[in-house]
């Protein structure tokens, strides 16, 4: 690594809440906001997920309202900007914002809706992964820009191809994150498969059955650090590097020996210039499915070793469900508040451990990290695995703006941080 990569803003609507102070402190809780999904006259109607209720409308534009899903990512992003002091930044800034978007069905409610009869779709409406278009149209943002849609890891790619971006010299700010609805064909498709839990998302729970759905979208500002440093900017965590690797084993089954699971967890520690004793925390994927968890159980324990019974492991699908493409964008963001607080959420909905899973899993109160840096997996359809190292602030890190630009148009944002203080990417906010 050769240049360091920190993360300046966060921004969710999720079900826990529409901005990172109350989603923090929700998830601390381990609040299970599970609702039954309402789509009459079809076969998912009552189906058990985790819903956004209170989505914040995107403002009035020329032309139709956006799907739920960019309408989700439009607030979130844009909330990201503002916690980031970038939101009222000049054009000699903002145009030069890569952004990657991360996003499993993209706004597959519009398609439902023309099928429906419902509404009739006009242009690039017709094409469901225009979030980036959107976004990039709306926040005046015009870098480089790209839509993974990796399944349900895209937004841990996302996060990770942000960094590189700005390793690669190809953008100095990047907006990264994911984003996903609940919709018809992804819920059908997981009861098709006999992966969804009737109850709510219990990972690594002894008596786990299946998954559940959720939405919301989850934005992360991305900066070098010397960029952050000049603005004044007051810094979250560091994205350190990531692995990558395929199981190219089966469409939907995740390979059962974990073997290349472990090698992009094994990738992202040397990559990151990370040893065993370094890892504080381990934000699993755990999606509550049986596959899933033991294979994600074992491959953790065989990282962590020695350290196993001491290191805290968590999986925030408790709380949120399986928000698809943008389940990775949530668990950096989280790791992000893990970091600044010291302080990892327990999995809300764990009642009794499986026995075969040796984790020191976090369970009805929040656990203090062990370490200076937290792990992020992501595991998805087609055998798709990330894994993401996420590090505190660098102590040696000069504190003060380095050659600032008074011209440059851009603000720093006085967010007060620290324990026990939850940022809202709302305050001050127009």
């Amino acid at each position: 690594m050769t240049t360091d990569v920190v993360i300046t803003g966060l921004g969710v609507v999720s079900p826990l809440g529409n901005d990172p102070g109350e989603y923090w402190e929700r998830l601390l809780r381990g609040e299970v906001p599970m609702r039954p999904l309402v789509a009459p006259g079809t076969a998912v109607d009552g189906t058990h997920t985790y819903p956004v209720t209170d989505a914040p409308r995107p403002a009035p534009h020329p032309g139709d309202e956006p799907g739920r899903a960019s309408g989700f990512a439009l607030a979130a992003a844009g909330d990201a900007l503002r916690d980031a002091g970038l939101a009222d930044a000049g054009p000699t800034v903002l145009d030069g914002v890569g952004m990657v978007v991360g996003t499993g069905n993209g706004d597959s409610d519009l398609r439902e809706a023309e099928r429906d009869g419902r509404r009739e779709l006009t242009g690039l409406q017709w094409y469901p992964y225009d979030t980036q278009g959107l976004l990039a149209e709306r926040l005046a943002l015009h870098g480089p820009g790209l839509t993974v849609s990796t399944a349900c890891a895209a937004g841990a790619y996302a996060v990770a191809m942000g960094a590189e971006m700005i390793r690669a010299g190809e953008a100095e700010v990047v907006l990264v994150g994911g984003t996903e609805a609940v919709s018809r064909p992804a819920v059908g498709a997981f009861l098709r498969l006999g992966a969804a839990e009737p109850g709510p998302c219990r990972p690594f729970d002894a008596d786990r059955a299946g998954t559940v759905y959720g939405e919301g979208a989850a934005f992360l500002v991305l900066e070098s650090a010397a960029h952050a440093r000049g603005r004044g900017a007051s810094p979250y965590a560091r994205v350190l590097d990531s692995g990558w690797s395929c199981d190219a084993f089966h469409e939907t089954a995740p390979d059962p020996e974990g073997t290349q699971a472990l090698r992009a967890v094994r990738e992202a520690l040397h990559r990151s210039e990370l040893g065993q004793g370094d890892i504080g925390a381990v934000l699993c994927h755990g999606t509550g499915t049986p596959a899933n968890d033991a294979v994600e159980s074992r491959t953790t324990a065989a990282l962590l070793g020695p350290r196993t019974p001491e290191v805290p492991v968590t999986a925030i699908k408790a709380s949120l469900g399986h928000s698809g493409g943008a389940a990775g964008a949530f668990s950096c963001l989280t790791a992000a508040l893990v970091l600044r607080d010291g302080t990892v959420p327990p999995v809300g909905t764990l009642r009794a451990l499986d026995p075969a899973c040796e984790l020191r899993v976090v369970r009805e109160v929040p656990q203090a990290s062990a370490g200076s840096a937290v792990l992020v997996n992501a595991y998805a359809f087609g055998g798709n695995n990330i894994s993401v190292a996420i590090a505190a602030l660098d102590p040696t890190d000069p504190a003060e703006p380095v050659d600032p630009d008074p011209g440059a148009g851009t603000e720093t944002h006085g967010r007060a941080t620290g324990p026990g203080r939850p940022v809202s990417a709302r305050e001050g906010a127009a």
